[in-house]
């Protein structure tokens, strides 16, 4: 039977299919295999030279024994201290166990260990643990991010290389995040982790081949690593019954502004319900069809919240509970926008840099002058004047801080905070970043219009669910909401102007690293904490 001309047209070639394999596994593969060298390499010769053998860096304190219980198989052991699930543990256990047995195997077949050493060897020492977050969190950070990237850059017309070598260095940078990488990635923190399964989640959920298996496994270890990671399915539910509803109404499909969406979605439901005919069936089908689409999200969440209101007497944290009672925190979405327009600006500066080559369209969106000109003639003035109101109000009423934050002076938080807030202070130092603020919620609303008003809504939901419920001021806290920012306002970008913007970013991130690992390892000072006389360090 002969073939038709448009599909011979699309047939590739083998060699054209061997180009595509190397050049997926080039820039999604190789680089993350180099992520993972580089910072095992920065643990094994720069780190752990500088600890003791069983030297734990503060939470280490309690993940470090803890985990070491589950390689034991000792699972009905847990330190009341420990907040998060045991993802991290679990995982560990799972993957140290049965390699260090191999390689110990291995080596003894060799001759090169005996039976006595091979009894007292321990699969889950300090320098394993570390190297579980120093070989796996950032590589797979890396690969889960890029392919999130590449389902939104799936368009054949920005299958460029320009595209793709951006796409590889945003994703090195997310990988390399200073926040998470310098030095968490090189402790047993939960932190990389809790990061990097989140876009393993991500990438599995936006991939319509993935199984709805795969997408609960994936998605219940997210959870399992940080609670808080809920919130992110709930946020991909949200967008998809939005997606649903724009298959199955049409007339929401037209709608501009977040408030008219919600508006139509309400009164085109409210027009199903009253009515007996054919929109009823389109009520039943847009049912069905949110089911299917969510249940892989809809199965995690709703375990999990029969976990927290049988299992865990209504508490998300399963430890140290009353120094992490959720409090009414609405600042931390103030702080989260000064940590996004912070962490953005290399991209920023190097996009304004550029401004001659970009369209306005895209250029108004990183021009300070410009887009304070665009506040001013576009944007309804008691708007801006109730939102400053807004605001100051909330750094009178909710400038708080939490006991830990005011006592730990090993956090960077710590000298920012008693820089700026601290009772001595003048108090008008408060009400300075004001404008930031305002700013900061535009701009990031404004990029965000590039992205469906689905995501937006769902994202101006999560977000602050997320942040204003925690109390301790703690960057941490701020990375995957920054990065499912950046995930949805990158992708337009594709063209060489973007590139030199995304490598500068890594240059600058780099730099960043360096200065922050320098300071960890090589400025300790005698810690306050106690009067044992050890050494402390500074990090995040």
């Amino acid at each position: 039977m002969a073939v038709p001309k448009a599909a011979r047209h699309a047939q590739k070639s083998p060699a054209q299919y061997s180009n595509t394999t190397i050049d997926g596994f080039s820039s999604s593969i190789l680089p993350a295999v180099v992520v993972s060298t580089v910072t095992w390499y920065l643990l094994q010769y720069v780190v752990q030279p500088l600890f003791g053998p069983n030297e734990y860096y503060i939470d280490e304190e309690f993940h470090v024994p803890q985990a070491q219980h589950y390689c034991r198989a000792e699972f009905h052991k847990w330190d009341p201290k420990i907040t998060t699930l045991p993802g991290l543990y679990l995982l560990s256990s799972i993957v140290l166990v049965p390699f260090m047995k191999i390689y110990d195997t291995i080596l003894s077949l060799l001759g090169i260990l005996d039976n006595d050493v091979l009894r007292v060897n321990d699969p889950c020492s300090l320098v394993s643990l570390r190297a579980v977050n120093a070989v796996g969190a950032p590589a797979c950070l890396y690969y889960a991010y890029y392919r999130c990237q590449q389902h939104f850059f799936r368009n054949e017309n920005k299958k460029t290389k320009a595209a793709k070598w951006t796409c590889m260095f945003l994703a090195l940078n997310v990988a390399t995040f200073p926040v998470i990488y310098a030095p968490y990635s090189m402790l047993y923190y939960t932190d990389a982790w809790a990061t990097a399964s989140v876009f393993l989640w991500y990438s599995s959920h936006l991939n319509n081949e993935t199984h709805f298996l795969v997408k609960i496994i994936f998605g219940g270890f997210s959870v399992l690593c940080r609670q808080t990671n809920i919130a992110w399915l709930v946020f991909v539910s949200i967008i998809d019954v939005c997606h649903c509803a724009e298959q199955c109404f049409p007339p929401i499909k037209n709608n501009v502004s977040i408030f008219s969406y919600i508006k139509t979605f309400i009164i085109e439901l409210y027009y199903c319900c009253s009515i007996t005919n054919n929109k009823s069936k389109k009520l039943i089908e847009f049912f069905h069809k949110c089911l299917r689409v969510t249940c892989p999200s809809v199965i995690v969440i709703v375990s999990f919240v029969l976990f927290v209101i049988f299992l865990n007497n209504g508490d998300i944290v399963v430890g140290d509970r009353y120094a992490h009672i959720p409090r009414f925190h609405p600042m931390q979405l103030c702080y989260f926008v000064t940590f996004v327009l912070a962490f953005s600006l290399p991209w920023l500066l190097s996009q304004a840099y550029y401004k001659r080559h970009i369209s306005n369209s895209v250029n108004k969106h990183f021009n300070l002058a410009k887009s304070f000109s665009e506040i001013y003639n576009n944007t309804s003035k008691v708007l801006v004047v109730i939102l400053l109101i807004i605001i100051s109000g909330l750094v009178y009423f909710n400038t708080i801080a939490h006991p830990y934050l005011l006592a730990d002076n090993r956090h960077y938080t710590f000298y920012v905070w008693r820089l700026l807030f601290s009772p001595g202070k003048p108090v008008f130092l408060r009400y300075l970043p004001v404008p930031l603020y305002a700013y900061g919620l535009w701009l990031m609303d404004r990029t965000l219009i590039q992205s469906s008003i689905a995501y937006r809504l769902a994202y101006w939901i999560v977000t602050p669910l997320i942040l204003c419920a925690q109390f301790l001021l703690e960057p941490r806290y701020f990375v995957v909401p920054y990065l499912m920012y950046r995930l949805h306002s990158n992708k337009h970008f594709t063209n060489n102007h973007a590139f030199m913007a995304a490598f500068i970013e890594f240059i600058a991130y780099q730099v960043f690293n360096f200065i922050i690992m320098r300071v960890f390892l090589y400025s300790p000072f005698i810690s306050t904490m106690d009067n044992t006389g050890r050494l402390d360090r500074f990090t995040w």
